[in-house]
C-alpha cells in the first residue's frame, strides 16, 4: 500500500538544484585556474630572483679578487701585475661568440702560491634558439715552477644563468668617473688604465622562463650605456651590485 504522505523532489526543484551545483563547480574551477596561475607567476618571479641574486653574489666574490698577486707565487715568468688581468669589452669585439649589445668581462687573480684563476662573463645563444643566457667560463693555470704549467680546470662557456638579456659591466676610478677603453682588446689599449679601477658595477637583466602577462607589455630597458626595447608576456627584472675590487686601487 502506498503512503499519501511520501516525500520527494519536483523536477523543478532536482532542475534548479543542478543548476546551482554547475554554477558552484564552475566558480571553484575558475577560482582554481586564476590561483594557479597566480601562483605560476609568483613562483616565476621567486625562481628568477633567487637565481639572479645567487650568480650577482658568487660575481660580486670573484671580481673582488681580480689582480690578486699571491706573495709566495712561483710564476715569476708571467707575473699577473704585467698581464691584462681586466678586461672589458662591449661584444662582437674579441670573442664574436657572444651577443651583440652585452658586455663581456674577464679578470685574472692568483688563488695560491701554484693557481692562477681566469673567469670570463658573457651572453650567449642557446643552440638553435633565440634564447640567451649568462655564460661563465673557469679556468685554472696550475703551476709547478716557471714555465712548467698546466690547465688541470677548463670549464668553457659553462650556463650560469638562464634567461638573461643583458649584461653591463662600468668600471670607475676613485673620482667615479667611468673608466672606458680598459683593455679591450684592441691591441691592448687602454691596459694601464685598469690599476685605476676603483669600483665595478654590474647590471643583470634576466627574463621570465615563462610568460607572465595575460596580454603584452612593453619594457624600456636601460643598463648604463645600453637602452633598448621588449614587447611581449615575459617579466623582467634587472639586477645590480657595485663591487669594491681590493686589490687595484688602495686609496
Amino acid at each position: 500500500m502506498i503512503s499519501k504522505n511520501q516525500k520527494g523532489f519536483t523536477l523543478t526543484e532536482v532542475l534548479v538544484a543542478m543548476v546551482i551545483s554547475m554554477i558552484s563547480i564552475a566558480a571553484i574551477f575558475f577560482s582554481y585556474q586564476n590561483f594557479s596561475k597566480a601562483y605560476d607567476s609568483v613562483s616565476n618571479k621567486a625562481e628568477m630572483n633567487s637565481n639572479a641574486r645567487d650568480a650577482l653574489s658568487q660575481i660580486a666574490r670573484e671580481v673582488r679578487n681580480t689582480g690578486r698577486v699571491d706573495p709566495n707565487t712561483v710564476m715569476t715568468h708571467n707575473p699577473i701585475r704585467d698581464t691584462n688581468y681586466l678586461v672589458k669589452y662591449t661584444s662582437p669585439r674579441g670573442y664574436g661568440q657572444y651577443v651583440s649589445g652585452a658586455d663581456f668581462l674577464q679578470i685574472f687573480y692568483d688563488d695560491s702560491p701554484t693557481d692562477r684563476i681566469r673567469v670570463d662573463y658573457g651572453i650567449k645563444k642557446y643552440k638553435d634558439s633565440n634564447e640567451t643566457y649568462l655564460a661563465r667560463t673557469y679556468m685554472v693555470l696550475n703551476c709547478t715552477a716557471p714555465n712548467n704549467c698546466t690547465f688541470p680546470i677548463r670549464n668553457i662557456d659553462q650556463v650560469f644563468i638562464n634567461n638573461v638579456e643583458d649584461f653591463q659591466v662600468v668600471l670607475k676610478d676613485k673620482d667615479g668617473n667611468e673608466l672606458t677603453e680598459v683593455n679591450n682588446l684592441a691591441g691592448n689599449l687602454g691596459k694601464e688604465k685598469q690599476s685605476k679601477v676603483k669600483t665595478i658595477e654590474i647590471y643583470l637583466t634576466v627574463k621570465s622562463i615563462n610568460k607572465i602577462y595575460k596580454s603584452n607589455k612593453t619594457w624600456e630597458i636601460k643598463n648604463a650605456d645600453r637602452s633598448y626595447t621588449k614587447v611581449d608576456q615575459y617579466h623582467r627584472d634587472t639586477y645590480f651590485v657595485s663591487v669594491y675590487p681590493r686589490n687595484l686601487v688602495k686609496n
